[in-house]
């Protein structure tokens, strides 16, 4: 949080990342051939402005 403002961290399309406080360092996961997709995803977020209601939902490339 910054004041009021909540700050909300996904999966990169870009560069695959470990999970926030899983290693000492943040730095790219290495390239492993058995699992491409690893520390890859996408997020898709619905609001309702009215309601002030939101709804976040995480995907990993791979489908779990």
């Amino acid at each position: 949080m910054t004041g009021h403002i909540a700050h909300h961290s996904a999966k990169s399309l870009m560069f695959p990342l470990p999970a926030p406080g899983s290693v000492p360092k943040k730095a790219p996961i290495p390239w492993d051939v058995a699992a491409p997709y690893k520390g890859l995803g996408l997020r898709n977020i619905e609001a309702e402005v009215r309601q002030a209601k939101y709804s976040i939902r995480e995907l990993n490339l791979n489908g779990g």
